[in-house]
């Protein structure tokens, strides 16, 4: 069976010091409110944060009842809601399609309410970092900032649509709405994505869960048509968002912060450039740190002192932030336009992100060390011309080094993956151990020349870090479709981050053509990858030495340049 079922959440009970109202929207549905107001409240009126969620507003793993808590006691009253169609709330389960107007209808009624002062605050985090755009989106002139954390403006068209001759098909993604977004409760599943072809695994899922609106539009329309999904209408936040946001991202959220620093640089572009700030740290999705990596006591969903420690930092930020820009309450210290975390090191601070750099160039060569081929900073290793070949074979991808649940929980399962060096159809370049440290801080990118003979392929690029007792740990990653019409030069423009190698490490680049179950096997034709029934291998080469010179490029910092 593709599909088992392990564990169904239901709504848990809402806090004692909640007061829950069923807000009605436009079309007569009732959407789940706990409403929390600061002590001693009587006649008196408070700026709002409002959170939008499909997880569950009462739930411990959102913890949103305790971040409740220390919202009203720095003044705030505090709305968490059940989007619509999740768990109190009524209205079909479809993710996306209604958040705008619900957003703006709810912000409405909480204008309304005699506690409420008129301004709110939008924040959330994943799924509800979208919701928080939505309401941005909204327009409702009641919303004077916002905080979308761990999250993209565009989730959705990986999330519930695919264009798969674009953008490699995640599955990861598809593995969350099926759990999420089937019915009001949630579902842990045991998903297996190696059973059938993927729209098959997922037709496979109504069977054993339940009808579920999205995906069965996913399978029926979206994944033919590839047309990009927009839940905005004609109130994308890229040309309609005019109030202050702070962009919160983390670096080891490959599921979803490379959209969300999309969305930076696109705003960072605009004439409304100084409405944004940015926040990034060295921690994965669920706000596990790299810090804290090998000590599970850490994790927040399992500690409660690590759960008091999580809200009372990040809660902290997110209302300073609102202090200042719903409130309109002059901050104590300057707000830098960036802060982001250099792994291994500690936050920093500069006027625009990324910062001031320099491009390091390390040349990927046919010539061997103990580690690989090697990749260095002397174009001596590269001086002959060579074609380093692979087979990708979608029979027997390059397997994912985690389980497709921990994408979301990376920092907490980091792996170890140094065993991928040994694949024949996966290509390992790495650096001598350093002697000094080595700060970057931006996007690495990768320049080569790339031969296939497939109509197209997926390529998929890994920067690491080698410990001296070989451990490898991940730290950015690329990803990219490419087409045959596209000629043989690839760019690609890999992960941010901002990480310290230090002294004795090696730096390691890994490519490879999958990276199954995360992403969607390419199936070595022009068929679509969602439905293909044959698989067929192909030949890959890379093109390096001579005139064909590939490079990996750092964009290296120097911290007293900050």
């Amino acid at each position: 069976m593709a599909i088992e079922v392990i564990e169904v959440m239901t709504s848990e009970e809402s806090s004692a010091l909640a007061e829950e109202f069923l807000v009605p929207t436009r079309d007569g549905k009732k959407l789940a409110s706990d409403v929390y107001l600061p002590p001693n409240a009587n006649n008196k009126k408070f700026s709002a944060i409002f959170i939008r969620t499909p997880y569950d507003k009462s739930s411990r793993y959102t913890a949103l009842k305790y971040e409740a808590e220390y919202y009203m006691n720095r003044g705030y009253a505090f709305v968490a809601q059940d989007v619509r169609g999740k768990f109190k709330s009524t209205g079909e389960t479809e993710p996306y399609a209604h958040d705008v107007n619900d957003a703006y209808d709810t912000v409405e009624w909480i204008t309304k309410q005699p506690w409420s002062n008129g301004r709110v605050g939008v924040t959330g985090v994943s799924y509800y970092g979208f919701t928080t755009w939505a309401a941005v989106a909204s327009g409702h002139p009641a919303i004077k900032a916002a905080v979308p954390q761990a999250t993209g403006i565009d989730m959705g068209a990986r999330h519930v649509a695919s264009r798969w001759s674009q953008d490699i098909p995640s599955l990861s993604s598809v593995n969350d709405l099926i759990q999420i977004w089937t019915d009001n409760k949630s579902y842990l599943a045991s998903i297996d994505w190696t059973a059938d072809t993927p729209h098959k695994v997922v037709e496979s899922a109504a069977d054993v869960i339940g009808k579920n609106i999205a995906a069965g539009k996913m399978i029926q329309e979206r994944i033919h048509l590839q047309g990009w999904y927009n839940p905005y209408g004609d109130r994308h936040p890229y040309h309609t968002t005019n109030i202050p946001i702070l962009h919160w991202q983390n670096w080891y959220d490959p599921g979803l912060a490379p959209a969300g620093m999309r969305d930076w640089r696109h705003f960072r572009n605009l004439s409304t450039r100084n409405l944004h700030y940015l926040r990034a740290n060295s921690a994965d999705h669920s706000t596990f740190l790299l810090e804290n990596v090998g000590d599970l006591s850490k994790v927040s969903y399992l500690n409660e002192e690590a759960r008091k420690k999580r809200i009372s930092d990040e809660c902290g930020e997110v209302a300073d932030f609102f202090d200042e820009f719903v409130n309109g309450s002059k901050p104590s210290i300057h707000r830098e336009r960036a802060r982001w975390h250099l792994g291994h090191v500690g936050w920093q601070a500069s006027k625009e992100y990324p910062p001031q750099s320099r491009p390091l160039k390390l040349a990927l060569s046919s010539t061997k060390n103990d580690a690989g081929y090697v990749m260095s900073t002397n174009e001596d290793h590269s001086t002959m011309p060579s074609l380093l070949t692979w087979i990708h074979d979608p029979n027997n991808p390059v397997p994912s080094t985690f389980d497709i649940e921990a994408l979301w929980y990376l920092l907490a399962a980091y792996p170890d993956e140094r065993e991928m060096a040994q694949r024949e159809d996966v290509l390992t370049f790495c650096t001598e151990p350093l002697v000094d440290h080595l700060d970057f801080c931006g996007q690495p990118t990768l320049q080569m020349e790339l031969e296939f003979s497939s109509p197209s392929t997926h390529l998929f690029a890994k920067l690491q870090d080698v410990f001296p007792d070989g451990t490898t740990r991940p730290i950015s990653w690329g990803r990219v479709v490419i087409d045959q019409k596209m000629g043989p030069e690839v760019l690609l423009n890999m992960d941010d981050n901002a990480y310290r190698l230090r002294a004795g490490h090696r730096l390691q680049l890994q490519i490879q053509c999958s990276d199954f179950p995360i992403f969607a096997v390419h199936p070595g034709s022009e068929k679509n990858p969602w439905t293909a029934t044959k698989r067929e291998k192909s030949e890959h080469g890379l093109r390096v030495g001579g005139s064909h010179v590939a490079f990996l490029t750092l964009p290296v910092i120097s911290l007293d340049n900050l």
